[in-house]
C-alpha cells in the first residue's frame, strides 16, 4: 500500500519551491529556467576521440569514400541515425543509414550486416546508440576494411580482472573498448566531457556539432535546426533532463513546435495530425506517450526502416503513408498486447498453485512487446511479473516489471546463475536465459523472493510536492511551463489538493478504460483525468460528490487549458 507524505516548504512561492526541491539552489534558478544554447552546449571535442573521428570523416568526405551510419531500433537510435543522415545529405555526403532488424538480428551491430556493407564498398561506418560493447563485430569490421566511429551512451564495460573504476589519466587502460577507429561516448570513464547523460540521438548531435566547427560546411547556426531529432531522442530515452539534456529538450520541442514542422519535418508533422496533436501545444508527454510509441512498434511489429524514413520524409504524400502506417504498426502492437495479458490471465486462472511470483512465457511471444505485457500483469495482480518470448536463436529473452516493496534487480541477483544475463531498475528489468533451462524459472525465482522479501521489504512512500488549492491550479500551469520539460531528474511535480468534491465521473476511450471527473471545492471547478483507471482502481472508492484528497499532477489538456492528472484519490 502506497502511502504520501507531502514535502516541508521550502519556499512560500511557488516555482522557487520546486526548484529548491530538486536541487537547484537560488542562484542557478534563473540559468535553469531559461536554458541557453551557447551557454548549456559543451565543447564537443571534449568528448573522447571527437577529434581524431571528424578528422576521419572529413577525410572520407573529400574523397568520396561510402559511409553507412548503423543505428539502434528504437527512438533514440532511429532519430539520432536520422539526424546524421540528414546532416550528411547537408553538407554533401550521401551516407547509408543501416538499421538491424530487431527478430532477425538483434541489437547492436552484427557480422552479417557488416559483410553487407562492405560489399557495397562502404569503407567507414558510424553507429549511433550502440557499439561500445561490440568488441567481435568492430574486429570484423576491420578485417573487410570498415573503420568503425563508435557514438554511444551505454556503459563501457571493465577488462576482464581490472577495477570497475579506473580514474586517471590511464583510465582507459582497465577498459574493454572495441578495436573501433573511434569511441565517442561521454561515459568512458577517461572522458573529459562535463556531462555525461547525453542520449544515443545527443551524442550523434555532438559529432554533427564538432564536424560543423570544424569544417564550416554550413552558414551559422544552420545545424541547430537538427536539434528536434536531438530532443526526440532525448524526450524518449529517460535520460536526465537536466544540464544540456535540458536545452537539448526545450530547444527541440520549440523547433518541433515551429510553423515551419510541416515543411521541414513533413513525417513529423503528419504524425502529430494523425494523433490530433496540435504542434504549437506539443509537450514532453505527447512525445513520450504518443509518439515515441509509433516510432517504436515500427521494430516491434515491422521494419524499423519505417519510423525512420517517416522522420527524413520529404514529401507530404510519403510522409502521411508512413504516419498511416506506425499507426496500423501501434494499433496492431496494442492488439498483441492485449491478447497477451489476455492469454496470461487465462493460464493464471487455470493454475493450481499460488507462487509470490508469476512468470511464465512461449516461444511464440514476442520480447518486444512483453515489458508492455508485464506492466499490465503486475498492476493486476500486485506481484512481480516475469515473461519471456524468443526472437530466434537459443536464448530467451524476458521482461520483468516488480511490486511495491520489491526490487527485482536483486530478485535476479539472488537467482544470476540462472541468467545468461539481466539488469534493469528497482521496478524493472529484462533477462535472457538458455532455453534448456527456461523450466527451472519459476522454481528459482519463487525461492529468490522468499529470500529477498526476508528482509527488510522496501516501504513505498511518495514524497509529494506541495499542497495546492484548485484555485490555484492556473496559476501553476503557467508557471510550470517555465519549469518544464519534465523527466527524469526533473520529475513532473505532484500536489496534494485536499477536502475535493468528486461529481461526473465517466469512462471514455475506445476501449472504455480511461476515466475523466470533475474536481471541485466551493466556486472552483477543474478537470481531473486518469488514464488506463476507473472509479475502483485507487486508495479510495469515491463516490458521486464525496469530498476526498487527491493526488495529482498539474498538466495541459488537448485545448491547453490546464487540468489534474489524477494519481491516487485518498
Amino acid at each position: 500500500m502506497k502511502s504520501y507524505r507531502v514535502r516541508e516548504r521550502l519556499h512560500e512561492e511557488l516555482l522557487p519551491h520546486l526548484m529548491l526541491a530538486r536541487g537547484v539552489g537560488e542562484s542557478e534558478h534563473d540559468a535553469f529556467l531559461t536554458p541557453d544554447f551557447e551557454r548549456d552546449s559543451h565543447d564537443p571535442f571534449l568528448l573522447p576521440d571527437m577529434g581524431k573521428a571528424v578528422e576521419r570523416i572529413i577525410a572520407a568526405k573529400n574523397s568520396g569514400e561510402k559511409i553507412a551510419v548503423w543505428s539502434d531500433y528504437d527512438c533514440d537510435g532511429i532519430p539520432g541515425g536520422v539526424l546524421l543522415i540528414d546532416f550528411f545529405r547537408s553538407i554533401g555526403v550521401t551516407a547509408a543509414h543501416y538499421i538491424p532488424d530487431r527478430h532477425a538480428e538483434g541489437y547492436g551491430l552484427n557480422n552479417d550486416g557488416l559483410a553487407e556493407l562492405a560489399a557495397q564498398g562502404v569503407t567507414l561506418v558510424i553507429t549511433v546508440d550502440l557499439g561500445t560493447t561490440d568488441v567481435e563485430p568492430i574486429t570484423f569490421a576491420n578485417s573487410k576494411g570498415i573503420d568503425v566511429i563508435v557514438t554511444d551512451h551505454h556503459l563501457v564495460l571493465p577488462a576482464e580482472g581490472a577495477s570497475r573504476s579506473p580514474s586517471g589519466e590511464d583510465a582507459s587502460a582497465g577498459l574493454l573498448l572495441p578495436p573501433a577507429y573511434a569511441v565517442i561516448n561521454p561515459k568512458r570513464p577517461d572522458s573529459h566531457y562535463p556531462f555525461d547523460g547525453l542520449c544515443g540521438a545527443g551524442v550523434a548531435w555532438k559529432l554533427a556539432q564538432a564536424i560543423q566547427q570544424k569544417g564550416k560546411f554550413l552558414n551559422d547556426g544552420q545545424e541547430k535546426w537538427l536539434v528536434d531529432l536531438a530532443a526526440l531522442g532525448t524526450l524518449s530515452d529517460m535520460v536526465p533532463l537536466v544540464g544540456e539534456n535540458r536545452m537539448l529538450a526545450r530547444f527541440g520541442l520549440l523547433v518541433m513546435r515551429s510553423p515551419q514542422i510541416s515543411r521541414r519535418r513533413p513525417g513529423l508533422a503528419a504524425l502529430f495530425t494523425l494523433l490530433r496533436i496540435k504542434p504549437e501545444l506539443l509537450t514532453e508527454d505527447d512525445i513520450g506517450f504518443m509518439v515515441a510509441p509509433r516510432i517504436n512498434a515500427a521494430s516491434r511489429m515491422g521494419t524499423p526502416r519505417t519510423a525512420a524514413r517517416l522522420l527524413g520524409a520529404q514529401d507530404k504524400d510519403t510522409a502521411l503513408e508512413l504516419a498511416r502506417e506506425l499507426q496500423a504498426l501501434n494499433d496492431e502492437r496494442k492488439g498483441l498486447v492485449a491478447s497477451t495479458v489476455k492469454e496470461v490471465n487465462k493460464r493464471l486462472a487455470m493454475g493450481s498453485v499460488e507462487s509470490p511470483v508469476i512468470v511464465m512465457g512461449s516461444t511464440h511471444w514476442r520480447p518486444g512487446i512483453l515489458g508492455l505485457v508485464a506492466n499490465s500483469v503486475a498492476e493486476a495482480h500486485g506481484k512481480p511479473v516475469f515473461l519471456w518470448g524468443r526472437e530466434g536463436g537459443e536464448l530467451v529473452r524476458g521482461s520483468v516489471r516488480g511490486a511495491a516493496g520489491i526490487n527485482v534487480v536483486e530478485l535476479m541477483a539472488t537467482a544470476k546463475d540462472i541468467f545468461e544475463d539481466y539488469g534493469g531498475h528497482t521496478a524493472s528489468g529484462g533477462f535472457s536465459v538458455s532455453e534448456t533451462r527456461v523450466h527451472e524459472l519459476p522454481a528459482r525465482l519463487s525461492a529468490a523472493y522468499e529470500a529477498v522479501a526476508s528482509r527488510e521489504l522496501i516501504k513505498e512512500e511518495v514524497l509529494v510536492d506541495r499542497e495546492l488549492a484548485l484555485g490555484e491550479v492556473p496559476r501553476a500551469h503557467r508557471e510550470l511551463k517555465k519549469l518544464a520539460p519534465f523527466g527524469v531528474g526533473n520529475s513532473k511535480p505532484l500536489f496534494m489538493f485536499p477536502r475535493v468534491a468528486v461529481s461526473g465521473a465517466r469512462m471514455f476511450g475506445k476501449q472504455q478504460n480511461h476515466l475523466e471527473v470533475m474536481l471541485g471545492r466551493g466556486n472552483e471547478r477543474v478537470a481531473g483525468i486518469s488514464f488506463f483507471f476507473n472509479p475502483e482502481s485507487f486508495t479510495k472508492k469515491t463516490l458521486e460528490g464525496e469530498t476526498a484528497d487527491i493526488v495529482g499532477h498539474v498538466e495541459t489538456d488537448w485545448r491547453g487549458q490546464p487540468r489534474v492528472r489524477i494519481v491516487d484519490i485518498l
